[in-house]
């Protein structure tokens, strides 16, 4: 009898594809960020729903309000790259009988805060027992149906274009799981990757006003599985000729004998935005990143071969479509 842990979540979710419905006029289809329902002719819910679970995603060092906080953070990312507004959050809370209450508290505390301080407020949820401690995040908002940003825009030309480095949580991988050592500079800047995401809810909303995004993900898998994802959906390739690494992570990967390449496509938990933007609107959404105050990075651009390659200084490597796998953690 095949497991679910031999099988893989892409795999299990490609045989359960055919159980799910897609409302008529509804924009976004099964493998994507969020799902959305149609209410009117000009109005979209779009709903998104994800799990953290002790066993699996609680890093050591954390702390309760801060995995409340990162769940907050795991429900509203994946609409913000819809690019639609948070509405509300809701929260499904399983804990052991013997769970100690304070815990319990801030863990609602740290998922509730994070909405408020972007004004989207926490309605409440359910309650349950289990054995192990399980958060389950729901966010909703609405919007126009053509405003909302699938995975499957992408056109050959578009530049792909990423929020931020990546191998920061990899980086906090190795020092927490595998106890390496890090400068204090850069251990600073894994672990508040790690345990602080930050995100963004209103700039692929932004970008979308002045049709200045064809596809967006969020890279939360990992980014290499996110650019085969859209380059898969919206049937093109992409090339990447200039990887999104810090000199501190590279020079990390180098002293720790790591392959740069999948350090930096395979560790998941970034919470980045990847998108496509066309070449004559790059301009006008950096100016509306530098307005919103956060980093946008030219990495390549979209082709129309069917793959995904790094044009690196040694020629073009295939870059793996593999990270965080529900079902096996890392692939």
């Amino acid at each position: 009898m095949l497991k679910t842990g031999e099988m893989g979540e892409r795999d299990f979710l490609a045989k359960i594809s055919s159980l799910v419905n897609k409302p008529n006029g509804a924009v976004l289809g099964f493998d994507d960020d969020a799902s959305d329902i149609p209410l009117s002719d000009k109005n979209n819910l779009v709903i998104n729903v994800d799990t953290f679970v002790r066993k699996t995603d609680w890093l050591p060092g954390m702390t309760p309000a801060q995995v409340g906080r990162k769940t907050a953070v795991m429900a509203l990312s994946d609409l913000a790259a819809k690019g639609v507004k948070p509405l509300a959050t809701m929260l499904s809370l399983c804990v052991l009988e013997d769970y100690d209450v304070e815990d319990a508290s801030e863990l609602i505390r740290g998922y509730s805060q994070f909405g408020l301080k972007h004004s989207v407020p926490y309605l409440g949820g359910d309650i349950g027992m289990c054995d192990d401690v399980v958060l389950t995040g729901v966010a909703f908002g609405t919007t126009h149906p053509d405003s909302i940003v699938s995975r499957c825009g992408a056109k050959e030309g578009d530049f792909v274009a990423v929020t931020g480095d990546f191998g920061f949580t990899s980086v906090a991988f190795e020092i927490l799981i595998r106890k390496k050592k890090a400068e204090a500079e850069l251990r600073k800047d894994a672990l508040a990757a790690a345990f602080r995401p930050e995100i963004n809810l209103e700039f692929v909303s932004a970008l979308k006003t002045v049709d200045a995004v064809t596809a967006s993900m969020d890279s939360s898998d990992g980014l290499g599985i996110t650019l085969h994802t859209i380059a898969k959906q919206s049937e093109c390739g992409m090339v990447i000729d200039n990887l999104p690494v810090s000199s501190s992570v590279e020079a990390f990967c180098k002293s720790k004998n790591q392959d740069l390449l999948k350090f930096v496509t395979q560790g998941g938990e970034e919470f980045l935005l990847v998108l496509t933007i066309p070449p004559d609107k790059f301009e006008q959404a950096l100016k509306i990143a530098k307005k919103k105050k956060m980093k946008l990075r030219k990495i390549g651009f979209v082709t129309s071969k069917d793959q995904v390659v790094w044009n690196s200084e040694e020629g073009h490597r295939e870059i793996p479509s593999s990270g965080y796998d529900n079902f096996r953690e890392w692939d």
